[in-house]
């Protein structure tokens, strides 16, 4: 067994006598321990894959992410982080997927373009509703605007369901940061 599945085994026993609170807790320390060097960024990973819930999600993937200096170990985080994506291998790829649109960074941008139409209308909700209320840095709010100019030349019914989210993602604007609910 992999040691990546071993850790989600473990993490599921967990998961149903823990609270919300107490995972953020738990992953906010480990995120911690991962940036001091007193963790390797795996550790993160059972929480980025296996938790439900976006706010945990959220810090577990920014954490792996983050966790370097190295430009080479970031991009390497970013494209298994993508890959998760990908792949759906997160229960919360929304969550994955609004971890690395609120860096700001180009790169995440240009590796997330190809998953857009990947998503769900669930997965769109989740990243709509983590982003709203955030400053979302000018690079961002572009991002979000190309990726509503290629809803609006999708035909369906869940993507204009996804449309609608988005647009009202982009109108909104808001300026003050707000916490992952």
């Amino acid at each position: 067994m992999s040691p990546v599945t071993s850790a989600l085994i473990e993490y599921w026993h967990r998961l149903p006598v823990e609270s919300v609170p107490a995972r953020r807790r738990r992953v906010e320390a480990l995120a911690a321990a991962v940036q001091s060097g007193a963790s390797p960024p795996a550790a993160l990973v059972a929480c980025a894959l296996g938790d439900p819930e976006a706010s945990v999600v959220v810090e577990a993937v920014s954490g792996y992410v983050e966790a370097s200096d190295s430009p080479a170990a970031r991009r390497a985080a970013l494209d298994d982080a993508c890959e998760w994506i990908r792949r759906d291998l997160a229960l919360n790829r929304g969550a994955v997927f609004a971890a690395l649109l609120r860096s700001g960074a180009a790169e995440a941008f240009g590796k997330l373009a190809p998953h857009r139409l990947a998503l769900g209308t669930a997965d769109v909700e989740t990243v709509c509703r983590i982003l709203a209320g955030s400053a979302v840095p000018r690079r961002t709010r572009r991002y979000l605007e190309e990726w509503l100019g290629l809803l609006e030349a999708t035909d369906g019914h869940e993507f204009a369901r996804q449309r609608a989210l988005l647009r009202g993602l982009v109108s909104a604007g808001s300026e003050r940061p707000r916490a992952v609910a």
